[in-house]
């Protein structure tokens, strides 16, 4: 059948029967439905039947779906395949999870009519899980290869994600065939230099971190903007000669004004060190791969270093009290760039890395502290809040499950356990998780 209609029923490859109760959309590889399938209601995505241009091709595609059925999800985030159906009529089609209604794609959040996010500090919880969940994927021997504006599901209000369209996702050596999506694809890809894997997604998701924080291409501005795009054009601006939109030493493509005026303004107010990641992402080194060599000129930030970029920028964005403004922290004090107020921030907590400022809503997060589980990473560690009695005055609470061993500002030592508060004040230090902080 080249697409099940409502009502069909079709058989799974271990004999379960699935219904299709409705369709809920299309795309270029299949369609989607709303199932029934033992007496819980799943999605099931049905292949195209000219989506496999040949029967090798589609026998690659089974295979690989049933290893990832076989492995199991990698993370939650990731709506993996369940089960896959029996192959009828040229085609066949898997069953996952059916995708909550609060979740909305990257390209909705992108345009910003119908959702957006709650706040900056939401965009980039979604970016770290993001960033975690493909930790993850990769150090389980996956790649995915092909990440695109379609694989993304967020909650606005969360900054909750899900991860869909995992039939791609293959074990490193494995290939399905699948170059990914223009505009997405890392330039080695785009000019068949080296097939997707984990090098290759690692490209594809700081093009997705870029588009969620500043809401535009990192390689679409003055040059690489044409009235109309061709196939030679798309070959060049993406694969052949890609220039980052704010690259420090080649200023030919930067964002236009009157376009991107917002990601500029984002743009000059992050802090340096998440400019310098973006700048190392897509400089021209990182994105020039020698085929002979099998090397590239300059290695890309693999997800460790993202975790920790992100996770120190997350508690560095501060909502006035004055105005709707969010700023930036970068130092003490802080002045609001829109109103001109100085910010409520006294004190800073120390890390061995770098000084953090201390305000309702700062969450340390267990990669912060050091080495950690994949799964562990974003497990956090205490949470700052303001102490209703007393405005002005925050504290924070031991979220681990472990005693901390604790000097107050007056030198005396005392244990924190587990869900035990702790005032924000200079001077005082805790040793947990094989690690420690300072309180300045």
């Amino acid at each position: 059948m080249s697409r099940p209609p409502i009502g069909a029923r079709i058989q799974t490859r271990d004999s379960r029967q699935v219904q299709v109760l409705q369709v809920l959309g299309s795309g270029r590889q299949g369609t989607v439905y709303r199932i029934s399938y033992d007496g819980q209601e799943k999605a099931l995505k049905w292949y195209h039947n000219g989506f496999f241009k040949n029967e090798e091709k589609q026998k690659l595609f089974y295979n690989n779906l049933c290893n990832n059925i076989a492995h199991g999800a990698p993370s939650p985030q990731f709506l993996w395949p369940q089960d896959v159906t029996e192959r009828r009529s040229g085609s066949f089609g898997y069953i996952m999870d059916l995708r909550p209604d609060r979740f909305f794609d990257l390209s909705t959040l992108l345009v910003g009519r119908k959702a957006h996010f709650k706040s900056f500090q939401t965009r980039v919880d979604a970016m770290l899980q993001l960033v975690s969940a493909f930790r993850i994927l990769h150090n389980q021997g996956f790649s995915y290869q092909d990440l695109n504006d379609g694989n993304f599901f967020f909650d606005p209000n969360t900054g909750e994600i899900l991860i869909c369209d995992n039939d791609n996702a293959a074990y490193q050596d494995y290939s399905t065939g699948i170059k990914g999506k223009p505009r997405y694809m890392a330039p080695e890809v785009v000019i068949n230099q080296k097939r997707p894997d984990k090098t290759t997604d690692r490209f594809s998701m700081a093009v997705v971190l870029f588009l969620l924080l500043l809401q535009s291409h990192p390689l679409e501005g003055a040059a690489s903007t044409p009235p109309c795009m061709t196939d030679t054009m798309e070959r060049r601006f993406y694969g052949e000669e890609p220039i980052f939109v704010f690259d420090p030493k080649d200023p030919r493509n930067r964002p236009i004004r009157g376009i991107a005026d917002h990601s500029i303004d984002i743009w000059n107010a992050l802090p340096a060190y998440l400019r310098d990641a973006f700048c190392r992402s897509f400089s021209k080194e990182a994105m020039t791969f020698d085929p002979a060599g099998q090397s590239y000129g300059a290695p890309r930030l693999i997800e460790k270093e993202w975790l920790d970029v992100l996770a120190r920028f997350r508690n560095s964005i501060f909502r006035c009290a004055h105005c709707p403004n969010e700023v930036f922290v970068q130092a003490l004090p802080a002045v609001c760039d829109n109103c001109g107020q100085t910010m409520p921030i006294v004190n800073q907590l120390r890390l061995a890395k770098y000084d953090m400022p201390m305000f309702p809503g700062v969450r340390l997060l267990r990669c912060q502290l050091g080495s950690c589980s994949d799964e562990q990473a974003l497990e956090p560690v205490f949470e700052v809040e303001g102490a209703a009695s007393a405005p002005g005055q925050y504290y924070l609470t031991n979220l681990t499950s472990e005693i901390w061993q604790c000097t107050t500002s007056k030198g005396i030592q005392r244990p924190l356990a587990p869900g035990e508060k702790m005032p924000v004040k200079a001077g005082i230090r805790a040793s947990l998780l094989h690690s420690g902080f300072e309180i300045i």
